[in-house]
C-alpha cells in the first residue's frame, strides 16, 4: 500500500480519501470480483500515492544533500518487512489450522515474498493473477510489496541522477515524463489479445508509469522552500461569467477544478465496478488513465476546497491509517473464510466477513504496524531518547515468527502427506476409498423410509393393468435423439457398452480410470488446463477416424468459451446426440459458460446437458479443496450422473 512517508511538510488530507477508496476497491474485488469486476484499480491507485510520497520525500533530502541511500533503504526495510514477514507467520498458522490445502502454495511462494521478488517469480513460473488455476497462494497479494520495494530501490539513484543533471521543475517533469511513456509503451508492445496478462500486471518496468505519474506530480508541486506548489493553473485570478437567459453564473477556476475532479472520482468509482481485467485498452494506456485520473484527484485536493475536505472525513481517515495492515492480512482471511467448495455465499456472511477483517487488521495495525502507540498498548510509544525508533515488540515477535516458518517450510520434510492429513482430519471424505464412497453414494440415494401412520388402502376395483413407467434418462436435459436401446446397460453390474467419446480438462482426467469402468468402450481423453478450443480442435481430429454413439464434451472451466465455438462443436457432432457438462470452480465466468450450454440445448434437438455443477454445488463434499477436481467420493457420484445420462433408470 502507499505508506504513511514521513515527510517535513503537512499532511495531505486527500491522500486519505484515496487511500480509503483503493483499499475498499481491492478488497471488494478479493471478496467479490464478480461485484467489483474492476476493483484491482485499487492498486493503481496505491501505485500513484507510493510514487507520490517517497519522490515528495526525497525531493528535499536530495536538494539539501542530506540524502544517504543506505540509510534511506535500510529505513524502508525496517518500515516494510515487520509486517511482510508477520503477515507470512499468520498465513502460514491460519491456512495450517483451517485450509491447510494451501498451505503447499504458501511454502512455495515464502521466500520469495520475504524477499521481496515474488512478483517476478509468478511471471517466470507463469502464474496468473486473474486466471489462477488451482488453489491460489495465501501470499499471492505480497506481489505488490515486492514491486514497491523494488521501486524504492531503484527511484532513488534515478531521480538523485535526474536532479544532479537538471535543475529545473519543468525539465526533471519532461524526463520522468518520457519513462512514463516508455513504460507504457511497453506495457502496450507486450500485450498481446487472448494471452494471459500476468507479466504486464506484475513487472515493475511495466508497472512503473502508474508509479512515475504520481513522481511526476510531486515534481510539478514540488518547491526548494519545502512547501507544495499545488496551484499549476490560476486559482484565484481567472473568472469568467455565464449568462443563462437573465441569470449570472460567475465560472471561476475554483469551480471548474472542484467540478473535474469530482467527475474523474465518479468515473474510477464506476470503473472498479465496471472494468474488466480482460479489457485489452488497459494494457494499451488503460492504466496510465485511472493513473492520471488519480493523479488529478489527489492535486485537486491538495488545493484549498471541498473535495480536499470531504476526502479528509474521519472514517476515510481511519481506513486510510490502516490500509496497509488490512491488504496484509484481507487475502488469507478471505481464503480460510470462503473455501472454494462453497457455491453461494450469502450476503449476511459477506458482511461479517469484513468485519472479521477489520478487526483483525485493527489488531495487525496497533501490534505491529504502529508507529504511536494506542492508550491500551503504551509500548508502542516512542522511545523519548530516540525518536526515531519505536517499540513494537508485536512487529519484533511477528518478523522472528515469520523466520521461523519460513526455515521450518524449507526443511524436506513430506509436506503434501502433511497437508493431507491435516485435511482428512478436517474433511474426512477426503481420505475414502472407492468402495467407501460407494458406500456413502448408496446410502445418500437410498429412499428414506416412509411414516409410520398409514393411510386406508382404497378399495381395489377391477381396472385393466396399467403399463410400467418408462425408464428415463437423468439429465438437466436429454438429446431428443438419445437411443439408449443401441447399447446395453447392465445397471447390476455399472457397466455400459456405449462407444462414447469424452474430451474434457483435467476433471476428466482425473476421473477417466473410474469412468472406463463404467464405460469399458468410451474413448476419454482429458488434460490439464486444456482450453474450450484447443478441445474443439481434438473433437474435429477424433471424427475423422471415429463415429462415436454419443459424445460428451466436459470443458469451460479453464476459460471462458464464445458461442461461435459452442455452435462449432454443436456443428462437428453432426447431429449425434450430444452432451455438454456444465462446469464448476471457483472462477467468474462459470455462471456464463454454463448459460451458454443450456442455450444451446434449447436451440438444439440433439443437445443435451448434464449439470455437475448443480450436483457437486449441492454437495461440496464432492470436491477437493481447489472447488473443482472430485475427490473420490466425487469421482463416483461423477461416474453415477454419466450413466444415470446414458442409461434409462
Amino acid at each position: 500500500m502507499a505508506r504513511r512517508e514521513s515527510a517535513p511538510r503537512g499532511h495531505i488530507r486527500v491522500i486519505d480519501g484515496l487511500r480509503a477508496l483503493a483499499i475498499g476497491g481491492v478488497l471488494l474485488y478479493h471478496a467479490r470480483p464478480s461485484l467489483a469486476v474492476g476493483g484491482f484499480l485499487g492498486v493503481t491507485v496505491f501505485l500513484v500515492l507510493s510514487g507520490f510520497l517517497i519522490t515528495r520525500g526525497l525531493l528535499g533530502l536530495l536538494e539539501s544533500g542530506r540524502c544517504s541511500y543506505p540509510k534511506f533503504v535500510v529505513r524502508r526495510a525496517r518500515r516494510v518487512w515487520p509486517p511482510v514477514l508477520t503477515t507470512i507467520a499468520f498465513a502460514a498458522v491460519v491456512v495450517y489450522l483451517w485450509a491447510p490445502s494451501l498451505l503447499l502454495k504458501l511454502r512455495a511462494d515464502a521466500v520469495p515474498s520475504a524477499l521481496f521478488y515474488s512478483n517476478w517469480s509468478y511471471i517466470f513460473r507463469h502464474v496468473s493473477y486473474f486466471d489462477a488455476a488451482g488453489l491460489p497462494s495465501p501470499l499471492t497479494h505480497l506481489w505488490y510489496t515486492s514491486l514497491i520495494m523494488q521501486f524504492y530501490l531503484l527511484w532513488p539513484l534515478l531521480l538523485a541522477l535526474i536532479v544532479r543533471l537538471m535543475r529545473r521543475r519543468w525539465a526533471r517533469a519532461c524526463a520522468i515524463a518520457a519513462l512514463i511513456a516508455a513504460s507504457s509503451i511497453e506495457m502496450a508492445m507486450l500485450y498481446m489479445p487472448g494471452h494471459d496478462t500476468s507479466r504486464m500486471y506484475y513487472g515493475l518496468d511495466t508497472r512503473a508509469a502508474e508509479l512515475l505519474v504520481g513522481a511526476l506530480l510531486a515534481v510539478l508541486v514540488h518547491r526548494a522552500d519545502g512547501d507544495d506548489m499545488p496551484t499549476l493553473v490560476p486559482w484565484d485570478g481567472w473568472r469568467r461569467d455565464l449568462h443563462i437567459g437573465s441569470y449570472v453564473l460567475p465560472v471561476t477556476m475554483r469551480r471548474i477544478v472542484a467540478g473535474g475532479v469530482f467527475l474523474c472520482l465518479a468515473v474510477l468509482v464506476v470503473s472498479m465496478f465496471v472494468v474488466d481485467a480482460s479489457a485489452s485498452w488497459l494494457y494499451r494506456g488503460g492504466f496510465l488513465l485511472y493513473a492520471l485520473l488519480t493523479a488529478t484527484m489527489l492535486w485537486a485536493g491538495m488545493l484549498p476546497g471541498v473535495f480536499g475536505h470531504a476526502m479528509g472525513v474521519k472514517a476515510l481517515a481511519y481506513l486510510s491509517s490502516r490500509s496497509f495492515s488490512l491488504y496484509l492480512v484481507h487475502y488469507p482471511l478471505l481464503l480460510v473464510m470462503n473455501p472454494a467448495t462453497r457455491a453461494h455465499t450469502p450476503w449476511w456472511l459477506v458482511v461479517g466477513q469484513f468485519l472479521v477483517i477489520l478487526a483483525v487488521g485493527e489488531v495487525f495495525y496497533q501490534c505491529v504496524e504502529a508507529l504511536r502507540g494506542a492508550p491500551w498498548l503504551p509500548w508502542t510509544r516512542r522511545r523519548r531518547d530516540n525518536p526515531e525508533r519505536t517499540q513494537r515488540p508485536g512487529a519484533f515477535i511477528g518478523a522472528v515468527t515469520g523466520v521461523v516458518i519460513i526455515v521450518i517450510l524449507l526443511l524436506p520434510l513430506p509436506w503434501r502427506q502433511l497437508t493431507h492429513e491435516r485435511a482428512v482430519a478436517l474433511r474426512p471424505e477426503l481420505g475414502m476409498t472407492a468402495e467407501q464412497a460407494r458406500k456413502e453414494l448408496d446410502a445418500q440415494r437410498r429412499p428414506k423410509p416412509s411414516p409410520t401412520a398409514s393411510t386406508p388402502a382404497a378399495p381395489a376395483t377391477p381396472t385393466s393393468k396399467p403399463a410400467p413407467p418408462k425408464p428415463k434418462v437423468e439429465a438437466l436435459k436429454a438429446p431428443d435423439n438419445l437411443d439408449p436401446s443401441r447399447w446395453h446397460c447392465d445397471m447390476a453390474a455399472g457397466t455400459c457398452d456405449v462407444r462414447m467419446l469424452v474430451v474434457g480438462d483435467s476433471v476428466t482426467e482425473g476421473v477417466a480410470p473410474a469412468l472406463m469402468q463404467y464405460f469399458p468402450n468410451a474413448h476419454v481423453d482429458g488434460k490439464v488446463s486444456r482450453q474450450f478450443g484447443t478441445g474443439v480442435d481434438l473433437l474435429r481430429q477424433y471424427l475423422t477416424s471415429e463415429d462415436p454413439q454419443l459424445i460428451v464434451f466436459a470443458l469451460g472451466t479453464n476459460g471462458p468459451p464464445t458461442q461461435e465455438s459452442v455452435d462449432e462443436v454443436i456443428r462437428l457432432a453432426n447431429g449425434r446426440p450430444l452432451y455438454f457438462l456444465t462446469t464448476r470452480a471457483p472462477v467468474a465466468w462459470i455462471d456464463q459458460t454454463n448459460q451458454l450450454f443450456v442455450d444451446a440445448a434449447k436451440a438444439h434437438p440433439n443437445v443435451g446437458v448434464i449439470d455437475w455443477s448443480a450436483l457437486s454445488g449441492a454437495h461440496p463434499e464432492y470436491l477437493y479443496d481447489d472447488g473443482t477436481h472430485p475427490n473420490e467420493l466425487g469421482t463416483q457420484a461423477y461416474e453415477q450422473m454419466l450413466m444415470r445420462a446414458v442409461c434409462p433408470q
